[in-house]
């Protein structure tokens, strides 16, 4: 969380604000402008000015591509590119930055962008900041991917990062009226303004999660960010509203923490098999659901295929038993606890169906990564963890509303979309408190559940209560805090011991930047006697949404 050093780095800031084709944007020349002033200021870079090279309205490919050239050159520490004005997509689908001289559908009057990569991939300096506030300007997170990998091998402590004010194929916004554009508008406002009760330095992920949120709420473009692993660590201002002597954490708007951490992780949105043609009726004479040869999970209980939607046109997910465990109380308490669910955090059930012999109930797609291939990941912070938590309580929340047990809440259960939201999957050993019919596998004193999360009194043999889930979500809340289990045991026998037995470690004692007050949260969530767990999934989350968000708990 490191500011550059003044003397090794150097900034280009571009700005077209006057065009042939095109109305002006005398907007641009404020952000240039303003940028300029706040990266020479004593709470952002304090660069000298020299080391600043505004560029506006550059007319030839010379006067933008020669200042980057410079300062490429000058960098050893931290090179920042800025550019606004109007972004060009030729007929090949290249992006490029456009001159005040550019003319629409005449590519060669603009800068490709490719020519910028070359000068970034070509400096010395460790660290590479690229910021785009142009339409079309998310088409240069793909263009950039070579320059970060040659930035990740010169420093493997430094980053290449691209934030960018509109998507790949959208617009950018400059409101009339206005000062600034949108997006560099938003990041102004928030360098300058600050945080409050937030940390010493603004860095890149902090600044986008809050970016995004402010242009989110204003119901404008969002903007996107892409760059190596690390290189959301890098300052971009002081926080003149940081106070040594608070105690309060940075107060994020709700959700951002996990945009910011499915946006690090470059989590893919749609597997290569939903490209299908979306135009005619359907044919009905086929089967409606074609099953694609690509499992996405495996559960006690089944295994999980992605199949195509002929009818509806959309990939989804098909859980099919597996054999010898296809009976039928067992699906259709499966199936009945899901359908009984609605609920953003909920891998939604769409249909139930049979095909070449085979009984599948048919379910939400859910594109990600399941959280039990992060536990430990070094781009998981303790607040990260917080927030996977109060989500996944809210999903527990309203399924024990609506008297399903989930019996299984685990990392694995626990999918981070590319969108940065959480789905809890998996019911497919729950226990629905109001169900009439016996649940074949809760027979009385059998042991049902991953081991390693059961709570104490289900491995004697207890009915499923909201204590066991609030248990499990307790483990799971000290897995995503430390990458350690509480009870680290490779002999199940001593893992039940211990479980039933032992104290509960805290998660300080793993990781020692975990506040004492998630310490406290996971000693009551898993507590030996349920009656001193927290009473519902509510309480648990609102005492962590007391330490992450500020609110009361």
């Amino acid at each position: 969380m490191t500011l550059p050093s003044p003397s090794g780095s150097r900034a280009c800031l571009i700005g077209t604000a006057g065009y042939v084709h095109l109305d002006p944007l005398p907007a641009v020349r404020n952000n240039v402008q303003a940028l300029a002033d706040h990266l020479a200021a004593s709470d952002g870079w304090q660069l000298p000015r020299e080391n600043i090279l505004p560029v506006v309205d550059p007319g030839q490919v010379a006067h933008l591509v020669e200042p980057v050239r410079r300062a490429a050159a000058e960098a050893t520490d931290t090179l920042l590119v800025y550019y606004s004005g109007h972004g060009h997509l030729d007929d090949q689908m290249q992006f490029s930055l456009s001159l005040t001289g550019s003319r629409h559908n005449e590519p060669w009057t603009c800068v490709p962008f490719t020519w910028i990569k070359a000068l970034l991939a070509d400096t010395r300096a460790t660290r590479r900041v690229v910021i785009l506030d142009s339409c079309f300007s998310g088409k240069a997170h793909g263009l950039m991917a070579g320059a970060a990998d040659a930035v990740r091998l010169q420093a493997a402590t430094a980053g290449a990062v691209v934030l960018s004010s509109a998507s790949e194929d959208g617009p950018a916004l400059a409101p009339p009226g206005e000062r600034y554009t949108a997006f560099t508008g938003e990041l102004l406002d928030l360098l300058t303004s600050g945080i409050s009760g937030g940390p010493k330095v603004i860095t890149v992920d902090l600044a986008h999660a809050y970016v995004k949120s402010a242009l989110a709420a204003r119901g404008r473009p969002l903007p996107e960010r892409t760059g190596t692993d690390t290189s959301g660590a890098l300052g971009l201002a002081r926080n003149p509203l940081h106070r040594p002597e608070a105690s309060v954490q940075a107060r994020l708007p709700r959700g951002a923490r996990l945009v910011a951490l499915a946006e690090r992780l470059n989590l893919s949105m749609e597997p290569e098999t939903l490209a299908r043609p979306s135009v005619g009726a359907p044919d009905t004479s086929r089967s409606r659901y074609e099953m694609l040869d690509k499992k996405v999970g495996m559960g006690g209980m089944g295994t999980v295929s992605l199949a195509w939607d002929h009818f509806l046109r959309r990939t989804v997910a098909c859980k099919t038993p597996h054999d010898g465990l296809h009976l039928e109380t067992a699906f259709w308490a499966e199936v009945r606890a899901v359908a009984a669910l609605n609920h953003p955090n909920i891998a939604a059930i769409y249909d139930v169906a049979e095909q070449g012999g085979k009984r599948f109930f048919v379910m939400e797609y859910v594109p990600g990564q399941p959280l039990s291939e992060l536990t430990g990941h070094r781009e998981v912070e303790p607040d990260d963890a917080a927030e996977i938590m109060c989500e996944t309580l809210a999903a527990l929340e309203h399924a024990h509303r609506a008297g399903v047990i989930h019996c299984d809440v685990k990392p694995a259960n626990i999918m981070l979309t590319p969108e940065g939201s959480i789905k809890i999957l998996d019911f497919g050993i729950s226990f629905l408190v109001n169900e009439t019919s016996a649940h074949p596998l809760w027979e009385e004193g059998k042991i049902i559940g991953t081991p390693a999360f059961l709570a104490p009194e289900m491995i004697t043999g207890s009915v499923p209560s909201v204590a066991a889930d609030i248990y499990a979500a307790g483990v799971s809340f000290f897995l995503f805090l430390t990458g350690e289990h509480p009870f680290p045991r490779t002999n199940l026998h001593k893992l039940f011991i211990a479980t039933t037995e032992e104290p509960v470690r805290v998660p300080s004692s793993v990781r020692a930047d975990v506040p004492a007050a998630y310490d406290k949260i996971v000693e009551r969530a898993m507590a030996k006697d349920p009656a001193g767990r927290f009473p519902t999934a509510a309480d648990m989350r609102a005492a962590i949404a007391a330490v992450l968000y500020g609110t009361p708990p």
